[in-house]
């Protein structure tokens, strides 16, 4: 699914995008096969400039809802951040994303250990999202039960332009965005920068957000070039209001939890980030060579204790891409590292720290050799490749008998055939992913102390999967089924009311569905565009931790039925979009004894271009009213919390207005 925004006449020439499907590569499995080949699921959006300044895209969520197969859960938490998942997979994160690929312009930001980074990312200057629907350990080694790729690189052409946004909006919400591009023939950059500050829908649950980005390219020979990049969040606020019951998040949806609140629970992090490109074109084939580092700094009070990460991470790739004949061939290798300097103290109350309970230095260390390749055979494809992965864990605490390790190794072999004999593409897929428990996961023990957790082990996925998708034209279709099987399932448990999370391997769980994509345009000015998702994911040989089966319940905090829809109409400079949504009823425990309710939500975007032509500059107002019909729902979960405090309240109708200022 390749969906495209129509620009205005004016931006045809500094902002369309071309759409020739075959030479568009896809960047989310490192790979040079073009979309119309790919023998797996993807879907490709792209946002141009005018479909930019018309959102205000405060969450995610503003761009997984046209992807089939992704689910972005906005918490109304920057202190948790969204809840994302691929096919369900990634589901049994109570915070945080686990279990998928999250990549900002080549940079993963799922680190060795299978946690994913996802503050740093300002949807509001996402161009270009990628989306692997499937398994892809073959491309990116661990915690790939799917890759979300996303590029804030602009697409205005030769020259220098310049965007600023401002916006205010419900709950004291107020933002400020700036962004310029600079192309000359050997160089071209664009950086961004932006602070949002709001009080949040729900008490206690403000925020205060600086993220900035850079991108770049230096043509340095014929043959040669070097691409860089980096970005930084600094979030000084981030609010933790924490989940309610179903009785208080019914009748008080904006109240928090006086256990989190009297706690001053919530994060602040600073976290930046850069990373070189070498590409050159040589005799052998053409090499890549890449090299990346991260820092984060996260201070985490919770009512249970407070958490300090000082985190640093690394990572080193090359490849060696080679074509002889129908067969392209990519061979290469990957290093990662992760080091995190980790303090918790007990929660003495207000914030206060009391005495150390955890003191250690966490290592991880991935070596991975792959090799991937296609082979074209007339209106063939096959795809395939291998990795072998090895993760070395340790820790070193103030006493040595408290430090520990822990070596995890994985293959990870996939396979896929696509067939194109027209406009559209049938294809067929066979793929693999592991997830290694988190060095969080790791080092929660039930019974205390500092070293790593023996009994864990890596939970492993195998995916299987066929569909048939048309990407051309004013017609455009994706359909696919699926099959997952997860073994050794890292399941999550608590031992306490708002106490830490603890994991253990227990069972396997299956997920079978169907997601689909329809988009088509009426007229040049009218197009709809749909996306459904039916699941059926079920424990299998799975129990409790008191000893009761859960085979045959459904896994929590996952709709199993949804919908998306939006209908756009752009006459002219004008943009108006209508767009709906639903989610079915979903469990939100294990035991599948409570159920989070079934919601429809509709929202109204609208903008108007105003060009001034003989300076090139261009004014867009614009105003989204979201929830338009005023539903009183939970947009996400907090699986298996203790209690019965599982439920996430979405806010009410609610507003964003502002103007746009290119030139």
């Amino acid at each position: 699914m390749l969906t495209l925004s129509k620009p205005s006449t004016a931006q045809i020439q500094q902002d369309s995008l071309s759409i020739e499907l075959d030479p568009i590569n896809i960047t989310a499995i490192r790979s040079t096969i073009g979309v119309a080949d790919a023998p797996l699921s993807l879907s490709i959006s792209s946002r141009d400039l005018q479909t930019v300044n018309h959102t205000s895209s405060l969450s995610l969520k503003s761009i997984g809802d046209e992807l089939p197969g992704l689910w972005v859960g906005d918490r109304q938490n920057y202190a948790l951040g969204e809840r994302i998942t691929i096919r369900g997979l990634g589901w049994r994160a109570q915070y945080g994303v686990r279990g998928i690929q999250v990549v900002l312009n080549d940079m993963p930001l799922t680190i060795a250990d299978g946690q994913a980074m996802t503050n740093i990312i300002d949807p509001a200057f996402v161009r270009r999202a990628e989306l692997i629907r499937g398994p892809a350990a073959t491309y990116w080694g661990n915690s790939s039960g799917g890759v979300l790729y996303l590029s804030t690189v602009p697409n205005y052409g030769a020259g220098n332009h310049g965007r600023f946004r401002s916006m205010a909006g419900s709950y004291g919400t107020f933002k400020q965005e700036g962004e310029f591009s600079v192309a000359s023939e050997n160089h071209r950059m664009a950086a961004y920068t932006s602070y949002l500050t709001s009080d949040g829908y729900r008490d206690y649950s403000a925020v205060d957000i600086l993220r900035s980005g850079l991108t770049g390219a230096v043509k340095l020979t014929s043959r040669s070039e070097l691409k860089y990049q980096g970005a930084l969040v600094y979030m000084p606020k981030a609010q933790h209001p924490s989940s309610l019951s179903a009785e208080d998040a019914r009748e008080n949806p904006t109240m928090a939890s006086s256990y989190f609140q009297n706690a001053r629970a919530g994060k602040e992090i600073t976290q930046g980030q850069a990373g070189l490109s070498y590409i050159l074109d040589s005799s052998l084939g053409t090499v890549n060579v890449t090299g990346y580092g991260i820092y984060r700094d996260l201070q985490n009070p919770l009512p249970f204790g407070i958490i300090t990460v000082d985190r640093n991470v690394g990572g080193l790739r090359a490849t060696l891409d080679q074509t002889t004949g129908q067969l392209d061939l990519q061979w290469g290798g990957e290093l990662k590292i992760q080091h995190d300097d980790r303090v918790e103290y007990d929660h003495v109350g207000g914030g206060e720290r009391g005495e150390v309970t955890v003191d250690q230095l966490e290592k991880v260390n991935n070596q991975a050799l792959f090799v991937n390749g296609t082979y074209s055979f007339g209106a063939m494809n096959l795809l395939g490749g291998l990795r072998y992965d090895r993760m070395h864990f340790s820790t070193d605490a103030p006493a040595p008998d408290l430090s520990g390790e822990r070596t995890f190794d994985s293959f990870s072999p996939s396979i896929g055939l696509s067939y194109q004999p027209r406009s559209y593409t049938v294809y067929t897929n066979l793929s693999t992913s592991f997830q290694a428990p988190t060095t969080t996961e790791l080092v929660n023990r039930p019974e205390g102390g500092n070293g790593f957790n023996p009994n864990l082990k890596p939970e492993r996925t195998v995916g299987l999967e066929a569909g048939v998708r048309r990407n051309s034209g004013s017609f455009q279709y994706d359909l696919a089924l699926y099959h997952l099987w997860i073994n050794d399932l890292l399941f999550p448990y608590q031992l306490e009311v708002d106490g830490p999370t603890f994991y253990r391997n227990q069972g396997e769980t299956a997920h079978m569905g169907i997601e689909g994509y329809v988009g088509y345009r009426f007229s040049r000015d009218w197009k709809v565009t749909a996306t459904a998702n039916i699941m059926a994911a079920e424990f299998k040989e799975a129990q409790t931790l008191e000893g009761e089966a859960l085979d045959g319940n459904t896994i929590p905090g996952i709709p199993d039925h949804r919908l998306n829809s939006t209908l756009r109409w752009s006459p002219a400079n004008f943009l108006s979009s209508l767009s709906y949504e639903y989610a079915s009823s979903h469990p939100v425990n294990n035991l599948n004894t409570e159920e989070n309710e079934a919601y429809h939500v509709l929202d109204f975007k609208v903008s108007y271009q105003l060009h001034f032509n003989r300076k090139n500059v261009m004014l867009q107002p614009f105003i989204n009213i979201n929830n338009l019909l005023d539903e009183r729902y939970n947009g996400t979960v907090a699986i298996n919390n203790p209690g019965g405090n599982y439920y996430e309240p979405a806010p009410g109708r609610n507003w964003q207005a502002g103007m746009a200022l290119n030139f």
